[in-house]
């Protein structure tokens, strides 16, 4: 048994070793759909970086050995399945009611009505949103819980492209009403972005004084909440790096468990720290269900479910971070043994993603500029939580005379020293590349 401790110290430590991100020269834009139809530009200062969104990966970083998860059948074998058929099976089998399988087919047909009238991008794009949901009902993938991701989608599209401009790849967006990130993916449609949703829902709870609408984001963001992999996940719903929908992201999912973790604290409310614990399934199952693949030192967690070969060392060190803020703040033991079997794994990899010259991205990939700013970001706060962690274990240590609930069970104290190594090595980098380039750099 693992005694409770409180949880607001370990928060308070947290948030000191979080980077607000709030600091920025400049405030990001996002578009709205207004209420009245008004596509309008505004400044959100919680939006996180560009950078640190799911955009193209640096050239040569392609996604390798797509998998894709077990339907009922294939797309081919099963051509008669549609969506509308597919709502009428989980109507009739109980899992969606009548009300709800008649608003979500009147969804679908308007969107399928919509996409003949439109002409040129505006219709390759919504008929590419519809050509995602078609595959899933015809694989037998259209299941309860996914139908409102599914279906939300399509709505949204429809809503933007019956009037709207085209995007160009990367802007992001929202909708009146909704607190939800869409992000343009050209040839894709508009899809959410959770990453950037679940960034933003971290950046008001650094900035403090947002609680209200850090519990609206939480509420949102669990209706969108899909079974797998024994728990939840949020899928996303579009092709990318050679992935097929629905597939989802160990860099995605560690920060929706780090962003709920928080919302418990900020909103003393338990209820999402379940959250949290009900979204660890995919980081204990394999893919193409979920994203852990067990290696000779821990665990290694995927950016991308369908692609298991792929080790993208920045998203897998952001999925660390989030187990490990989860684990702390929810003082939860299976939440520690998920982080440290990350862990493991990472004190390693962190020496292959520094060659000493300069990041990789992947093995054998170069990160840019960006993704080097990225990892060393996500390294250096690898190195302040465990410098924090062996901080306040000594303190505890001396207060209580005793192990702390933190480590408890477990026969080893992360040792921060290969992150903190590699943070300084990764700066030297980046600012020897910087004068290189003529560029400014912090010392001037």
């Amino acid at each position: 048994m693992v005694r409770r401790t409180p949880i607001v110290l370990f928060a308070l430590a947290l948030v000191a070793v979080a980077p607000t991100g709030l600091a920025r020269a400049s405030v990001p834009e996002i578009l709205v759909f207004d209420q009245h139809g008004h596509v309008v530009l505004r400044p959100d200062p919680f939006l996180p970086p560009v950078a640190r969104s799911e955009l193209l990966p640096p050239e040569g970083a392609v996604a390798t050995r797509p998998a894709r998860p077990a339907g009922r059948g294939s797309h081919a074998s099963a051509v008669a399945t549609t969506v509308p058929s597919e709502l009428k099976r989980l109507q009739l089998a109980g899992a969606l009611s009548a009300d709800q399988a008649t608003a979500y087919e009147a969804t679908y047909a308007h969107a399928r009505h919509l996409v003949k009238k439109l002409k040129g991008t505006r219709r390759a794009e919504l008929a590419a949103v519809l050509t995602n949901a078609d595959a899933q009902a015809s694989d037998g993938l259209l299941t309860a819980s996914r139908v409102p991701v599914v279906l939300e989608t399509i709505r949204r599209n429809a809503q933007w492209w019956a009037a709207s401009p085209a995007l160009t790849y990367g802007r992001r967006l929202r909708f009146s009403g909704s607190r939800l990130v869409w992000q343009a993916y050209p040839g894709q449609g508009i899809q959410i972005q959770w990453l950037g949703t679940f960034g933003r829902m971290n950046q008001l709870f650094l900035a403090k004084g947002y609680d209200t609408e850090v519990a609206q984001m939480a509420a949102e963001i669990r209706s969108y909440a899909v079974k797998r992999a024994g728990g939840i996940a949020w899928e996303y719903q579009f092709r990318f790096g050679g992935g097929r929908p629905p597939w989802v992201s160990g860099l995605a999912q560690g920060t929706a468990i780090q962003a709920f973790a928080r919302a418990a604290v900020r909103l003393k409310d338990p209820q999402w720290f379940g959250v949290a614990r009900d979204a660890l399934g995919i980081f204990r199952a394999p893919p193409p269900s979920g994203v852990r693949v067990n290696t000779g030192d821990g665990a290694h967690y995927l950016a991308y479910s369908f692609a298991p070969g792929q080790r993208i060392f920045n998203a897998f060190f952001q999925s660390i971070i989030g187990l490990h803020d989860f684990a702390a703040l929810a003082n939860d033991a299976q939440g520690r043994r998920l982080w440290l079997d990350g862990e493991r794994e990472a004190a390693r990899e962190v020496r292959q993603a520094d060659t000493g010259t300069w990041s990789l991205y992947q093995p054998g990939v170069a990160s840019d500029i960006g993704y080097h700013k990225v990892l060393r970001d996500f390294v250096r706060g690898l190195c302040d939580r465990l410098e924090h962690d062996r901080q306040n274990e000594v303190l505890q240590l001396r207060a209580r005379r005793g192990p702390t609930a933190v480590l408890m069970g477990f026969d080893r104290w992360p040792d921060p020293a290969p992150y903190c190594l590699a943070t300084q090595s990764l700066n030297r980098e980046l600012y020897s590349r910087l004068r290189a380039l003529g560029l400014p750099t912090p010392w001037g």
